[in-house]
Formats: C-alpha cells, sequence, structure tokens
C-alpha cells in the first residue's frame, strides 16, 4: 500500500500540479499510458515504469472493488452478462476478475505494460483465461479490434493515465486521450456503453469525449458524474472517484 500512497502523490502532481482538497479525497491509482508515438518526458508513458509496479504489486482494485461497489452501476447500465465487454488496461486489477466470477466471462483485456498483461493472466488463472474472449498487449490509441465489436467497454483509470502520458504538454496529452475515445467510438455498436470511472483526470476526460462529439455525433452522456442512486438503493458517493458514461449513438 505505500507504493499506492506514492502513486497518488505523482498523479495529483501530474495532472493537476497541486494537490487539491478532491484529490485527496478521492485516493486514485491510475496505470495504462502509452509512448510509442513519442518520447514520453515522464514515468507514466513509460512501459519499463509499469511492468515494475505490476511486478512489485501483484493485486489492486484500482479505485474501486466489484461486489457493492461498482457492480451495481455497471449491471444497471449493462445488465445482460453475455455482452461482449472490452477492458482497457487490466493490469492487476483484481475488480476484473471479480466481474468475471460474477457471470461477465465474455471479456476482452488488454494492457500497454506486457508486465501487466502476465499480471491479470496470473490474477485469472488458466481455468477463467480459457472462458475469456482475448487478454493481449495492445496500445488503447490504436486497437487491434473490429469495429462495432462491443456491447460496453469498463475503463477503470486507463483513460486518465493515458492523459497523464503526455506530462507538462497538455496538447499532446488531449491528443493522445483523445485518439483512445476514437479508438472506444469506433469499436463499441451502436448503443453500447462506455462506462469510465475516473479521478486524477475528470475534466480532461470529459472533454475529450465533447470534443469528439464536435467533430461526429457519436455520443451520448447518461452519467455525468453527480451522484446517482440505483433503484436497489446504491449510491455513487460511495465510490472514491467519479462515475462518467456514454452511450453510443
Amino acid at each position: 500500500m505505500l507504493l499506492a500512497g506514492l502513486l497518488l502523490l505523482l498523479l495529483a502532481v501530474q495532472c493537476h500540479g497541486w494537490l487539491s482538497p478532491n484529490v485527496l479525497q478521492h485516493p486514485t491509482r491510475l496505470r495504462q499510458s502509452s509512448s510509442s508515438y513519442e518520447e514520453p518526458d515522464n514515468q507514466f508513458g513509460n512501459q519499463n515504469y509499469w511492468d515494475k509496479t505490476y511486478t512489485q504489486e501483484k493485486e489492486f482494485s484500482w479505485y474501486c472493488g466489484w461486489s457493492e461497489e461498482l457492480e451495481p452501476f455497471f449491471t444497471e447500465l449493462v445488465p445482460d452478462a453475455s455482452a461482449k465487454v472490452l477492458i482497457p488496461g487490466i493490469g492487476n486489477d483484481g475488480c476484473i476478475r471479480d466481474m468475471f466470477d460474477a457471470g461477465y466471462t465474455h471479456l476482452t483485456a488488454f494492457d500497454y505494460a506486457p508486465e501487466g498483461v502476465e499480471c491479470a493472466k496470473r490474477l485469472f488463472g488458466s481455468s477463467r483465461l480459457k472462458l475469456m474472449d482475448d487478454m493481449r498487449v495492445a496500445d488503447a490509441r490504436s486497437l487491434p479490434y473490429d469495429n462495432e465489436a462491443y456491447d460496453a467497454v469498463l475503463d477503470k483509470g486507463t483513460l486518465d493515465s493515458i492523459y497523464l502520458s503526455g506530462g507538462a504538454d497538455k496538447e499532446l496529452a488531449g491528443k493522445y486521450l483523445g485518439m483512445a475515445v476514437k479508438e472506444l467510438a469506433r469499436v463499441l455498436k451502436r448503443g453500447g456503453i462506455a462506462f469510465c470511472v475516473t479521478a486524477a483526470c475528470v475534466d480532461a476526460v470529459q472533454e475529450s469525449f465533447d470534443e469528439c462529439n464536435e467533430e461526429e455525433r457519436c455520443w451520448k452522456q447518461i452519467r455525468d458524474g453527480s451522484i446517482h442512486m440505483t433503484d436497489d438503493g446504491y449510491t455513487s458517493n460511495n465510490i472514491d472517484a467519479t462515475m462518467l458514461v456514454w452511450e453510443r449513438i
């Protein structure tokens, strides 16, 4: 958990330049980033950094766990457990394994860091991996998947980390993030759900989806980060992050 705390401080400074009360109130760790286009000026865009991180910490539920945390909000919007769900930046997130055990077995998962994929394979074990659709190393800015292949995407901090991979160059950071959001639009089916759990870079993620809509109307926002209560009484303020959700139109 010491590593988690150190990452929190680094990420907050990278995205905000200061430690806001909101960041301290909502602990976060971010993971996937991308560096195959330009050399990153910070560690979050470096594969070796993430490989080392995943080697040191074998399991961590990024932002939140599954049962009674993320589950009621995701299942409310994606109730069909047979849905094909894309998981960016799977890494060492035990939440996704628990999601699989809850019945969402048609998962396609990837991570930018090779060690992130190996870590996820160890977490899932051979029996689960046989039932999964796919798990591989991939770059969120240029996905190796077909158009309109997925019913939903569950992002837990990956878009935040992609933005942070731009370092001090906010124009570059926005470019990287915009590329990833456009790729999500490409691989999602019409009516599909992009479910984003974010904390350090909420505004940047929101702006990137808005900008994508300005170029081509492809997203309808259905969760804007405000407090939401499910029909069975779960409230979103119990999650130490912000939930932003769009429908692909």
